[in-house]
């Protein structure tokens, strides 16, 4: 490594012997690891014979939830609390409206009259959230109507506390409809279909579920607010069970965000899940214009007793003609508009004990999941829904078997290795299947041409793109502004090149793939990639030359050319290889390819200029103020995932957790180097949580236990083998340091002496850093010579023997490799 040079050259040779020798032990472990995952399973076959469909939405109860209405008793309050987790809900004076009951049980009401809500957040980053968006810490908001739906013993609570009996109220009618639009058409939502699955649970009492959710205005407040607590998942907060939600600029902020108290305790989030999906089958069509007509059989296992309402993921466009059981039994189903709260979901005939299983086969078809650009070209839009999925995060690690239809001029490449690859009369046909659990399952389209890497050298990389333009592009092409055609052929071998560069690297540093093989394709869309297990999308803007890039305007950020096809790479390892359980964690997804993707240039560069760039521009827009004022260093914690983007924060959310994200563990590898065995220890300690998280989802608590686990001496600050020092500071704070560095140099005989003093500033006593000291030299190179450890905002004052120096040293310097970020 080229850094490993500029730091060691003090330390000579040391360590080589060792480090080949520990690579070696990795090596084999990575090896012992993959031999104990299973052949994948024989694919799912449908029932020989299928009853007749039934009708979409047909189910009574559902309908009977659908239509119901504020007609039930209705009665003066005085002085009632609600406790709701977190949520203290009074009711000081006004009236209650029941809804009419569903199956035995009233499942909503309405208030009007004077209330609050009142919300301590069990936590400082959701008080600094709440603060960020409601400018406190603290909530105590008035309302004048709350609009409720529940499962849960409310309704018992509020008749207990009934007074007066009055009329019905036609103002108390139209807020249960606007609540109804609420759901259905701006939150698409399917509240009813969530209220169905307590309502028609076997064998459960009236007001047994724990699903409860308030709507909140105010005539004096512009702000409407969403309360909910569920124990599946709360509204924009799943899997955590505890959210709040405020109206702002065009949409809803998701203020509030945490685990009831029954979940606080929990080691994963992805035990609140009801039923897992392990494996899958599905048949596909997809014609010329893009329509897509499938057959999905879906295992399904649950995972609690009395399952029975399957909640799924499907793209709204892509309608279901028909669901079966394990029998061919036709079963109930829901799925609404498409352009309202469409989610599909399945009404089994008999609930699961935990444990059992059932397959489903479901049929459906539809336009505008895959987009037909022309020229051969095709767009998925649906990239992780166009079969039925589950909802949520990529939690869930499934085995596929995948067969494509299309026309025989089109080539499918998919997650997966490639099993048939024929022509099968006008049509081409194409098996794909994986061989290791996925948590996500894709394909391309196109008219390609391919270029591969030699085989049997590690994993291979085999890149696609296509012989002819997007129709979307024809008019750049005919502009006469080009100096060149688009074509995208080019630069195939690049991108072969690359993509074999990345995979080198991070085999070195992470582990070995569970894929044999990574496939590079083009996508249509010019500003972003993407990537699926051993399947990355590639804007086509990366396949033009630099003279293109500039001649339409995509040089302005030449880092991102240069590092996208090693960060979606990267994505093989960090998302999908190992997952995220969810939100909070997908920091450790983006900004660990991010942190990839500067090894990358570290790696395949003849000097830093690029990597140092590279982290220079990630810093520079983690300190930057936009246009609401807000630095995204400032916004939250990187375990706050896409909540930071509010109304009020703005766009931070990349610059935060890709850049941040990117720098804890860049700081983890500045932490565990040394200049014995240089990144020994760090590698090792990638490769042991690859090992341990491989085919699964991980926590951040489980990332930093596999962190500690392999962590060195020079990083237990505390001197109690974790790392909550740095995790307190970085992961789950937000406060960020100033660095300021005196030094001195003399001669004492042969021997040079310095003496420097490091000053910390702009932090809080709780905050602790082993801070990277450098000799920089004349010639601008940086000689580690060891770590200060700092308290708080305190200067560490040293004077150190350097010893017979075969340079000149020019002043001590902290953060010569952006190796700690600071302001």
């Amino acid at each position: 490594m080229r850094m490993r040079v500029g730091l060691c050259l003090l330390a000579g040779m040391w360590g080589a012997a060792a480090m080949g020798q520990q690579d070696t032990q990795m090596k084999q472990r990575d090896v012992e690891e993959m031999k104990k995952e299973a052949a994948p399973p024989a694919p799912l076959k449908a029932p020989a014979t299928l009853e007749p469909a039934h009708s979409p939405n047909a189910n009574a109860v559902y309908q009977a939830l659908r239509q119901r209405t504020v007609n039930g008793p209705a009665f003066n309050v005085k002085d009632v609390t609600i406790r709701r987790d977190a949520g203290v809900f009074t009711l000081s004076n006004g009236t209650v409206y029941l809804y009419g009951e569903v199956n035995g049980q009233v499942t909503g009401a309405v208030f009007i009259g004077e209330g609050t809500l009142d919300v301590t957040p069990p936590s400082a980053m959701e008080r600094k959230q709440l603060k960020n968006v409601m400018k406190t810490e603290v909530l105590a908001q008035k309302f004048s109507s709350a609009m409720f739906a529940f499962t849960d013993g409310t309704a018992e609570e509020l008749k207990k506390a009934a007074g007066t009996t009055v009329a019905g109220s036609g103002p108390a009618v139209g807020l249960g409809k606007e609540m109804q639009e609420l759901f259905r058409v701006d939150l698409k939502y399917d509240l009813e279909e969530r209220l169905l699955e307590d309502v028609a649970r076997e064998g459960s009492a009236k007001g047994s579920g724990e699903f409860f959710v308030a709507v909140l205005k105010n005539g004096t407040f512009s702000k409407r607010l969403i309360y909910t607590v569920d124990p599946h998942g709360a509204i924009g907060v799943a899997p955590e069970e505890v959210g709040l939600l405020t109206s702002g600029d065009g949409g809803y902020d998701v203020t509030l965000g945490f685990g009831s108290e029954a979940q606080r305790g929990r080691q994963s989030a992805l035990s609140n899940r009801a039923f897992s999906v392990p494996q899958q089958t599905i048949d596909v069509t997809i014609e010329h214009g893009g329509k897509l007509t499938a057959s999905a059989v879906t295992l399904v296992t649950a995972k609690d007793n009395g399952v029975q309402i399957l909640p799924l993921n499907l793209f709204p466009t892509l309608r279901v003609s028909g669901v079966w059981g394990t029998g061919g039994e036709a079963l109930d189903f829901i799925q609404e508009d498409k352009k309202d709260d469409a989610d599909l979901a399945v009404l089994l005939k008999q609930p699961l004990a935990a444990g059992e299983s059932i397959q489903l086969t479901t049929k459906y078809s539809g336009k505008d999941a895959v987009l037909d650009m022309g020229g051969g070209n095709f767009f998925l839009v649906a990239r992780e829904n166009w079969y039925p999925n589950m909802r949520g995060d990529f939690g869930n690690y499934a085995q596929y078997t995948m067969t494509f239809h299309t026309p025989k001029e089109i080539q499918v490449v998919a997650t997966g290795d490639r099993v048939t690859d024929k022509e099968d009369g006008k049509q081409r046909l194409s098996v794909w299947q994986s061989m290791a659990p996925m948590p996500v399952a894709g394909f391309n389209l196109g008219n390609f041409k391919v270029d591969e890497s030699e085989r049997g050298k590690g994993t291979q990389v085999v890149s696609y793109a296509n012989t002819a333009l997007a129709d979307n592009y024809n008019g750049l092409a005919n502009s006469g502004l080009m100096v060149g055609g688009l074509s995208t052929t080019g630069m195939l071998k690049q991108a072969t090149s690359e993509g074999e560069a990345a995979i080198q690297i991070y085999t070195d540093f992470f582990g070995s793939l569970p894929y044999d093989h990574v496939s590079l394709t083009q996508q249509t869309a010019c500003n972003f990639g993407q990537s699926w297990p051993t399947l990355v999308y590639l804007p086509i803007c990366y396949f033009w030359d630099d003279t293109i890039k500039h001649e339409i305007g995509l040089d302005n950020d030449p880092t991102y050319w240069k590092v996208v096809t090693a960060h979606e790479v990267a994505h093989q390892w960090w998302g999908q290889t190992v997952g995220f359980s969810s939100y909070r964690d997908q920091w450790m997804s983006e900004g660990f390819a991010d942190f990839s993707a500067s090894l990358f240039l570290m790696e395949t560069r003849k000097d830093m200029k690029d990597y140092r760039d590279f982290w220079a521009l990630l810093r520079k827009r983690l300190l930057e103020k936009n246009a609401q004022g807000m630095r995204p260093i400032d916004a939250g914690s990187v375990v706050m995932g896409a909540r930071v983007d509010t109304s009020k924060t703005g766009g931070v959310y990349q610059d935060l957790i890709y850049g941040k994200g990117a720098f804890i563990l860049h700081m983890l590898q500045m932490l565990y180097w040394n200049p014995k065995e240089g990144n020994a220890q760090f590698k090792l300690a990638m490769h042991d949580f690859v090992n341990t998280y491989r085919n699964k989802a991980a926590t951040t608590e489980e990332f930093k236990a596999a962190m500690e686990k392999d962590m060195p001496a020079s990083a237990d600050l505390n001197k109690n083998h974790k790392l909550n020092w740095f995790f307190d500071a970085w992961v789950y704070g937000t406060e960020i340091p100033k660095y300021t560095v005196t030094s001195e140099f003399s001669k004492q005989g042969d021997d040079t002496i310095v003496h420097f003093q490091v000053t910390q500033s702009g932090v809080s006593d709780q905050f602790q850093m082993l801070v990277p000291v450098y000799i920089e030299t004349e010639d601008k190179r940086g000689i580690f010579i060891g770590r200060a450890t700092v308290f708080g905002s305190t200067t560490v004052e040293k004077t150190v023997n350097l010893g017979k120096l075969p340079f000149v040293p020019k002043r001590i310097v902290v953060n010569y490799n952006y190796d700690l970020l600071s302001d």
